[in-house]
């Protein structure tokens, strides 16, 4: 029973952190709520049983974060690096969330790590908080439009290792090591705010990395034309005035 208790609380929190990723990458999700919802719970059938039936939690992260891109790349049809940056964007904004709910509530003296491990009613009122603060961020990112808007073509499979997209490649490498280390200490009583903090300023320099590209990608995609066609017509002007 405190499986299935389990699996259900941190489907929540996943579907939370799947939306997010979607809104921070200007993706539609309300017609596909069934199937984010399907995937997280996937997720999280996945993560419970490698920490609980298995006993290899070290490799819930790994595996589950693998089903997500996997899944997120069949249901929105998007090259494999897309629904990497996508999904590991939104994984490790969550988990930078739900480690601050953590330490947070440790600092207060709410709760230890090991009530954390042991108490589903502990855990889980962290992933309820945990979704309850990425639905709040959600709603000003997409009332507002923000987010990044790339083109696929920018991000197929062939294009992952050059210029740009490689230094995204080494940094979401990087993010799901460090998701895992925190996973580790998570399991070792080991968790602090300076790895946290770590992670977190490793994730903003990502993102702004990404906004940077983006914005040479929406540059190149809306601005150059515009500028090309202004070019023409100026030219064309020049030329009915100056008839030879």
């Amino acid at each position: 029973m405190s499986f299935a208790i389990k699996v259900f609380l941190s489907s929540i929190e996943l579907s939370a952190m799947i939306v997010l990723s979607l809104t921070m990458f200007r993706f539609q999700y309300y017609y596909y709520l069934h199937k984010i919802y399907g995937t997280a719970f996937i997720m999280s059938l996945i993560t419970f049983y490698f920490r609980d039936i298995v006993e290899l939690g070290t490799f819930s992260v790994i595996s589950a974060l693998s089903a997500e891109i996997i899944l997120i790349m069949i249901i929105y049809r998007i090259p494999f690096f897309y629904s990497l940056l996508v999904s590991v964007t939104g994984f490790i904004a969550g988990v930078i969330i739900e480690s601050a709910v953590m330490l947070s509530g440790i600092k207060l003296g709410l709760f230890d790590p090991v009530q954390i491990q042991q108490s589903v009613a502990v855990l889980g009122s962290i992933q309820l908080i945990t979704a309850f603060i990425i639905s709040l961020i959600i709603y000003p990112l997409q009332r507002r439009k923000i987010g990044f808007l790339f083109k696929t073509k920018y991000l197929a499979s062939r294009t992952a290792l050059k210029g740009y997209n490689f230094i995204l490649s080494a940094f979401l490498v990087l993010s799901i090591v460090l998701a895992q280390l925190e996973l580790i200490s998570f399991y070792n009583h080991s968790m602090n705010i300076v790895s946290s903090t770590f992670i977190a300023f490793i994730f903003l320099i990502g993102i702004y990395i990404a906004y940077i590209h983006n914005k040479k990608i929406i540059r190149e995609t809306y601005e150059r034309p515009v500028r090309d066609e202004l070019d023409r017509s100026l030219s064309n002007e020049h030329s009915k005035s100056n008839p030879k």
